[in-house]
C-alpha cells in the first residue's frame, strides 16, 4: 500500500488541524503546517508564488528547496458550480492503488470537506512551458511514456468501483438546449464558435459519433494534454498526469483519442492546420504511432478495431472541445488557433474509418 506522507490532520481523523478553521479556505502555509511537510519556521519563511488560474494554487519554495503545490478550490470556481471533488478522489483511490499512484505526483495532503489538495511540485524544467517549443517536442520517448502511463491508468482501474464519472459532456454538445450550455464561463467567444460547429454537418457528425461510440469501464482522466503532464524526459522517460478535475468512470478511448488530439492541435494552434499532411491518416506519424504502441502493449484489450473506432472518434470531439477552450481562452471568436483546429476536427471526422483503420493497424502491430 502506498502511504501518503499527511500528518493527522481532519482529512484523516475529522479533528481539525491548527490553522484549517471550517467554513473557509485555509491559508497555503496552514496547509503545509496541517502536512507536515516541514518545520512551522520553515514553512513560514517559504517563498509563495500564485499560479492560480481557474483554481487558488501557490508555489511554496522552502529554505531548504523543497518545493509544494497547494490548490485550492477558488469562490469563481465554486459560484460556476466546479469542484475539485474528482480530483481529490483520484488521488484518495491512488493511496491504496499502487498502480494508480505511478501516474500521479506525490500528495502530501489530501481534505476533501474543504476541497484542498497538496502535492510535491515537479520541477520547473519537467513542466509543459519548458518543454513545449523544443525542436521535435513531443519526443517519440515521451509520447511512449504517456501510452505506457494511460495504459497503466486504464488496466488498473478496470475492476474498481468508481464514484465518479468523466466529464465528456462536449460530445452531447449538438442535443443540449441553447440555455444549458455552459462553455468556458458563458465565454462570448466559445458560445459563437458553438454555434458555428453545431450549423457544421462534418462537425455535428463528429460529436454524434463519439457519443454512441463511449463505453465506461475504468477510471479515465479525462483532460488528457501535455500542459496537464508532468514530463520527465529520463532516461527512462516518464510521464505523471495532473489536473484530475474532470477525471471519473469512462472510456478508455476518449483519453487516448485526447492524447492524439492535444497533439495534433499543437502544430494546427502554433502554425495553422496548412503545417499538417492534407491527409489526416499521415497525422499518425512516428510520434504517435509510439504513444499507440506503448498503449498497446500494457492493455491487452486494446486491439480491437472497435476500441481503434473509438480512439478516432474521440479525436475528433476532443480537437473541438480544445477548440471551444482556445476559443474561451482568447476571446476571438475569428482566432487562427480556433480556426486551424477546427479545421483539422472536420478532416478527422470526414476521413473518419481510414482514421480508425491506421489507428487499429497501429495498436494491433503493438498488441
Amino acid at each position: 500500500m502506498t502511504r501518503m506522507a499527511t500528518t493527522p490532520t481532519e482529512a484523516t481523523t475529522g479533528e481539525p488541524a491548527a490553522g484549517l478553521a471550517a467554513g473557509r479556505a485555509p491559508e497555503p502555509r496552514a496547509v503545509l503546517r496541517a502536512a507536515g511537510v516541514a518545520s512551522p519556521e520553515a514553512i513560514e519563511a517559504a517563498r509563495l508564488h500564485d499560479l492560480s488560474r481557474s483554481h487558488a494554487v501557490t508555489f511554496a519554495e522552502l529554505p531548504d528547496g523543497s518545493a509544494y503545490v497547494v490548490k485550492r478550490l477558488s469562490s469563481g470556481a465554486r459560484d460556476a458550480g466546479r469542484s475539485l471533488a474528482a480530483e481529490l478522489y483520484a488521488y484518495r483511490l491512488a493511496s491504496w492503488c499502487p498502480g494508480l499512484a505511478a501516474v500521479l505526483p506525490t500528495p502530501v495532503h489530501l481534505d476533501e470537506r474543504r476541497e484542498v489538495l497538496a502535492l510535491v511540485a515537479a520541477p520547473a524544467e519537467h513542466l509543459f512551458p519548458a518543454q513545449c517549443l523544443r525542436p521535435g517536442f513531443p519526443s517519440v520517448d515521451l509520447a511512449t511514456a504517456l501510452g505506457r502511463a494511460l495504459a497503466t491508468l486504464h488496466t488498473t482501474t478496470t475492476d474498481v468501483a468508481l464514484l465518479t464519472v468523466a466529464s465528456c459532456g462536449v460530445v452531447a454538445l449538438p442535443d443540449y438546449p441553447e440555455e444549458d450550455r455552459r462553455l468556458g464561463a458563458d465565454s462570448t467567444a466559445a458560445v459563437a464558435v458553438a454555434d458555428d460547429l453545431l450549423a457544421d454537418p462534418l462537425l455535428v457528425a463528429g460529436l454524434k459519433r463519439a457519443a454512441a461510440a463511449l463505453r465506461p469501464t475504468c477510471l479515465i482522466h479525462g483532460d488528457v494534454k501535455w500542459d496537464n503532464a508532468v514530463l520527465d524526459p529520463g532516461p527512462p522517460a516518464r510521464v505523471r498526469l495532473l489536473d484530475w478535475e474532470l477525471s471519473g468512470r469512462g472510456d478508455p478511448g476518449w483519453d487516448v483519442g485526447s492524447a492524439l488530439a492535444d497533439t495534433v492541435s499543437l502544430t494546427a494552434r502554433l502554425h495553422g492546420v496548412a503545417a499538417l499532411p492534407s491527409d489526416p491518416v499521415e497525422w499518425i506519424d512516428p510520434t504517435l504511432r509510439a504513444l499507440l504502441a506503448a498503449y498497446a502493449d500494457r492493455a491487452g484489450d486494446a486491439s480491437s478495431a472497435e476500441f481503434a473506432a473509438t480512439v478516432a472518434s474521440s479525436w475528433t470531439a476532443r480537437m473541438i472541445h480544445l477548440a471551444l477552450e482556445c476559443a474561451a481562452s482568447v476571446e476571438a471568436s475569428d482566432h487562427a488557433a480556433v480556426r486551424g483546429v477546427l479545421a483539422a476536427a472536420r478532416l478527422l471526422s470526414g476521413r473518419h474509418e481510414d482514421v480508425a483503420a491506421t489507428v487499429h493497424g497501429a495498436l494491433a502491430a503493438a498488441a
